[in-house]
């Protein structure tokens, strides 16, 4: 009697389970189900979140399944399925390649790659603003500040793009987009 009631409460334990994940899995389907999407929902991993900073970029999503890595929802050609990891501010990258929203950043150590913040990353031979490597940015001496703004030992720049005239020694980065050095104020990498 004592194992007939066990072996009861055991197959309802089933068959609830069972009927869970069978109407959560038609539960998430129907959520996340776009007729104009070619991926098998079921198959595809979710690898990151969305990010915005300040609501000026935008940094899409990374899914996977057992063959291809996508981002958007776009193949990205040749990325390793295996060793592909997803790093943050839209970059990623894989035992071959690092990438920014996608797209194969030429020329980039993967082994050295790291992202620093609000788009920007570096490795051992160069600095980069959303995938984009900053021309002449010193990779020794180079700091990713806030709103975009960064500098190295010579130059400041905002979202990557050298600020002429700018001073480093002196500059400071207040809110909203708003920076000053010795003699200008800045709003968005522009004298006001």
């Amino acid at each position: 009697m004592k194992m007939t009631s066990i072996s009861m409460y055991s197959l309802l334990l089933f068959v609830l389970i069972f009927e869970y994940k069978v109407l959560g899995l038609n539960i998430e389907r129907e959520l996340y189900d776009d007729e104009n999407d070619s991926l098998d929902d079921e198959e595809r991993e979710v690898l990151t979140k969305r990010q915005y900073w300040q609501g000026t970029y935008y940094y899409g999503t990374y899914t996977k399944d057992s063959f291809n890595v996508y981002y958007n929802g776009q193949k990205i050609s040749g990325a390793s399925v295996t060793s592909f990891q997803v790093l943050n501010y839209g970059y990623a990258k894989d035992s071959f390649n690092v990438y920014f929203n996608g797209q194969k950043i030429s020329g980039a150590s993967v082994t050295s790659f790291q992202v620093l913040n609000y788009g920007y990353g570096e490795d051992r031979f160069s600095v980069y603003f959303n995938g984009q490597k900053i021309s002449g940015a010193s990779v020794t001496s180079f700091q990713a500040l806030n709103y975009g703004y960064s500098k190295d030992s010579f130059n400041v720049y905002f979202n990557g793009q050298k600020i002429s005239g700018a001073s480093v020694t002196s500059f400071q980065v207040l809110n909203n987009g708003y920076a000053k050095d010795s003699w200008n104020t800045y709003y968005m990498g522009k004298k006001v």
